[in-house]
């Protein structure tokens, strides 16, 4: 607060030192103090070539003679412009008469001289330069309060909530665990069973397939007679021992290799390379083809299959009932929880104190509360006392 008091204390007396100077819009008078000193700049600089330039070549001495020609009309045009910001009330008479008198001396060569006479608006341009940086410095204190009171305010509304927020029911919380954890076991169980089935020999499994519906799984089907047709195959070239992994990579294997393992290859393109999509459609299927819930083909699989998967889908069943309502009040009991895991530490009177801070600290940016005068130029450290002993000392 009393840094940002400071801040803004030293930017009113500047603004006030300068609109005093240059009117209310002082901006053009700093744009023309700018001019000014980058003209004398220039004008040393080719001064102090001029000696040199005396010994030097005939093509440098034309060179450097267009460049003071380009300054000199480069006064000339400041001149003019002097002019019309008077007309337009831009710049004081006597600001404007005593920059064309510097003009003049430099026209003289009389550079130190117009540099000392210069010397006010030199320290427009310093003050200028300073306000500048002050703006800077009080914008980015604007955003850290704005940034900090929007986390004050978010913290006590949710404190708040918080407040008015009913305990979380107890029961309800621990029904919807117990069948998330149960969920969990049943379609550890799912997994488990699809990865043995995959697992077996294709001719084994196609004889469950066959005898059990797997197409409401959502399985690779084929067709009766295609089954068969396959299984005789295997089972005549010794293959009936081989999974739909092992046979989709014979498929894959050249004729000679095939030749070697005495497989009858006529057949086996027909029964066994002209199938890999379904090879593929088994290697792939996962537990995620079908949703494992109540009354579903999948679960009812499962049950018919596996004891713990049974007693676990009828818990789970049982769960149902209330799913909804457990659903919603665990979800309300975690909202609850991470609020609480957020706010850990705040309080309100602390809370309230800091926003009360921060809304004074934004009255001081926004001019509403006038800075101690008396008090803060005794605050005032370096830099600032310079252009406060500056100010005060009209």
């Amino acid at each position: 607060m009393d840094e940002t008091r400071a801040l803004v204390l030293e930017k009113r007396q500047l603004e006030g030192r300068l609109r005093e100077a240059g009117g209310d819009d002082f901006g053009f008078l700093l744009q023309d103090c700018t001019d000014l000193s980058d003209i004398i700049d220039e004008i040393e600089d080719v001064s102090s070539q001029m000696g040199e330039k005396e010994h030097a070549a005939f093509e440098a001495k034309i060179k450097f003679s267009r460049k003071v020609r380009r300054k000199a009309k480069d006064m000339k045009n400041f001149e003019q412009h002097l002019v019309s910001e008077y007309e337009n009330r831009r710049i004081t008479l006597e600001h404007g008469k005593r920059m064309v008198s510097i003009i003049k001396l430099l026209r003289s060569k009389s550079v130190d001289k117009a540099r000392r006479e210069a010397k006010e608006f030199h320290e427009f341009l310093e003050m200028g330069a300073r306000l500048e940086m002050i703006d800077g410095l009080l914008l980015k204190k604007r955003a850290q309060v704005e940034r900090a009171k929007r986390g004050a305010e978010a913290q006590l509304s949710g404190l708040e909530w918080l407040e008015n927020e009913p305990p979380a029911d107890v029961e309800k919380v621990k029904r919807h665990e117990e069948g998330a954890r149960l969920a969990e076991r049943l379609s550890c169980a799912w997994q488990a069973h699809l990865k043995a089935l995959k697992s077996l020999p294709l001719s084994e499994l196609l004889l469950k397939m066959k005898g059990e519906g797997f197409g409401k799984l959502g399985f690779p089907g084929i067709e009766g007679h295609d089954a068969d047709a396959l299984a005789s195959f295997l089972q005549k070239n010794r293959l009936e021992a081989k999974t739909a992994q092992e046979l989709h990579g014979m498929a894959g294997q050249s004729e000679q290799l095939l030749r070697h393992l005495e497989v009858d290859l006529p057949s086996f393109r027909q029964e066994v390379v002209a199938r890999r999509g379904f090879l593929s459609g088994i290697m792939s299927f996962s537990a995620d083809a079908c949703a494992l819930e109540t009354g579903s083909p999948a679960l009812d699989y499962l049950s018919a299959h596996d004891d713990d998967a049974r007693k676990l889908a009828g818990r789970i069943s049982e769960l149902g009932k209330t799913r909804e309502q457990d659903r919603a009040e665990w979800e309300r009991s975690e909202k609850i929880k991470r609020k609480k895991e957020e706010l850990a530490g705040a309080g309100r009177a602390a809370l309230e104190k800091a926003l009360a801070e921060l809304r004074a600290l934004e009255d001081v940016l926004d001019g509403k509360t006038a800075p101690a005068m008396a008090d803060e130029r005794k605050k005032q450290k370096g830099a600032i006392d310079a252009i406060l002993k500056f100010l005060g000392g009209k």
